[in-house]
């Protein structure tokens, strides 16, 4: 959550559209949107980047629709990522808790999270997220925050989400090259669920599938928690193809009957 008056702007990049959504932030933390931007998307491929000018300049005029909107000037977004090339796994982590009389420390639960991220993963490859899942002290597991808890084993279950690096820079460069800073780059299922799902049916069980033009991303939450995230190069562009090819006809009226019939 943002302080009173901040300015917090996110970006998602997709196969077919860019958005840009500005919010500003109330004193309890919550935060109003206040103008949008939206534009068609070119340069992008199944949530990659295939030609950076085009990029650069769908993203320029998605921020510029924002700010003429808001009346504010963007300096800088948190960018969503997506792809084939995302990839989500689950880790475990162990550690002795350190703290005086068995008392479990901020710096405990920091230490058992670097244990369940070291792992090894591809040279060319980085972690975009390590996400608690839950802790278990001294073999009780279901343990949501374990700070101030007492024990002397202290594990922590994780899931970990890897992007290609080559990709996520290829993101990153195109918004610096429109004149806009990077602030952090999210995966876009997990801000999806943040924004669509409700704490019941995430604790529930759920599975949440945001079918774009060129992919499919996948968040599935068990007891809470993510258990599993996904990006399948599927999109609703590929079903707009197989209408044209099976009926011969334009793309642009294959799409008209995919959005008039579904």
């Amino acid at each position: 959550m943002g302080k009173d008056g901040e300015i917090i702007v996110g970006l998602d990049i997709g196969t077919t559209k860019i958005c840009a959504i500005v919010a500003e932030a109330d004193a309890e933390g919550r935060l109003r949107v206040t103008g949008i931007g939206s534009t068609p998307s070119k340069g992008l491929r199944k949530g990659v980047v295939v030609d950076m000018e085009s990029t650069v300049e769908s993203i320029s005029k998605a921020i510029e629709a924002a700010e003429e909107m808001t009346n504010v000037e963007i300096e800088s977004v948190f960018s969503g990522i997506a792809g084939g090339h995302i990839k989500g796994f689950n880790s475990r982590g162990v550690i002795p808790v350190s703290g005086a009389g068995g008392e479990i420390t901020d710096d405990d639960v920091k230490r058992v999270i670097e244990s369940a991220k070291a792992v090894s993963i591809p040279m060319d490859r980085e972690v975009i997220h390590v996400i608690p899942q839950e802790y278990i002290v001294d073999g009780h597991d279901g343990v949501r925050d374990p700070k101030g808890m007492t024990g002397v084993r202290l594990e922590a279950e994780v899931h970990i989400v890897t992007g290609a690096i080559a990709s996520a820079q290829n993101i990153i460069k195109s918004i610096n090259r429109a004149g806009i800073d990077v602030e952090d780059i999210v995966l876009e299922p997990l801000a999806s669920s943040m924004a669509a799902l409700t704490e019941d049916e995430k604790k529930n069980g759920v599975i949440l599938i945001d079918i774009g033009g060129g992919t499919s991303d996948v968040v599935v939450y068990v007891n809470g928690a993510i258990r599993h995230t996904d990006v399948l190069s599927v999109g609703g562009d590929h079903i707009t193809n197989d209408i044209a090819i099976a009926l011969k006809i334009p793309i642009s009226k294959a799409e008209d009957i995919k959005k008039k019939y579904g």
